[in-house]
């Protein structure tokens, strides 16, 4: 029986580093003076949602939703070092993950996996992508920049749009909400967060 650990502190109000232990059967929690605070049996989780989510400050955040009947658990990649200043932990939030993954999945076959964000949030966030992504498009066409020749022009302005397409592309696949398979998918998932 193997066991993997994650350390994190999530905010200014924790006093130390809470220790995550994913264990083959249970996932636990002991608070920064050692004392088991949780425990989560994998069986008891109805579904899983992984999720690269970037933040303003923490950019590189990938979270994990444990829900079961009556409680929802999240995790992320993120340590809190100080006030703007988190850390992005993921080398030993990763093996976390699958070890989570993979227990769930062994000991509740019924159980969902997700990836990506909420279906209501995702479409929000679309549209108001879609609606951001026109407003520079009439910005930048619109803006009375010349360089004197104006097929250069033109082609400058053109090349702006152009570079903001694959990020708000990028965005759209890699957020999108959908499910996967713990055991064929989970690379696929996890590598959402290295595009």
């Amino acid at each position: 029986m193997s066991v993997v650990e994650f350390r994190r502190r999530a905010s200014v109000s924790q006093t130390g580093e809470t220790l995550w232990l994913a264990h083959d059967d249970r996932l636990e929690q002991f608070g920064p003076e050692g004392q088991l605070v949780l425990t989560v049996p994998y069986s008891h989780v109805r579904r899983v949602r992984l999720a690269f989510a970037p933040g303003r400050i923490q950019q590189t955040r990938f979270l994990a939703e444990l829900t079961g009947a009556r409680s929802q658990l999240t995790l992320t990649s993120m340590h809190f070092k100080g006030i703007g200043n988190f850390e992005d932990r993921f080398d030993t939030f990763e093996p976390l993950i699958r070890k989570v993954v993979a227990g769930v999945a062994a000991a509740n076959p019924s159980a969902e996996f997700r990836a990506g964000e909420r279906p209501a949030y995702y479409g929000l966030m679309l549209i108001f992508n879609i609606l951001a992504f026109g407003f520079l498009v009439l910005v930048v066409l619109a803006l009375p920049i010349s360089i004197g020749d104006v097929s250069i022009t033109n082609l400058i302005k053109l090349g702006i749009v152009l570079i903001s397409l694959p990020l708000m592309f990028s965005w759209a696949v890699n957020s999108r909400p959908r499910r996967f398979d713990p055991a064929r998918d989970i690379d696929k998932v996890l590598a959402a967060r290295r595009k």
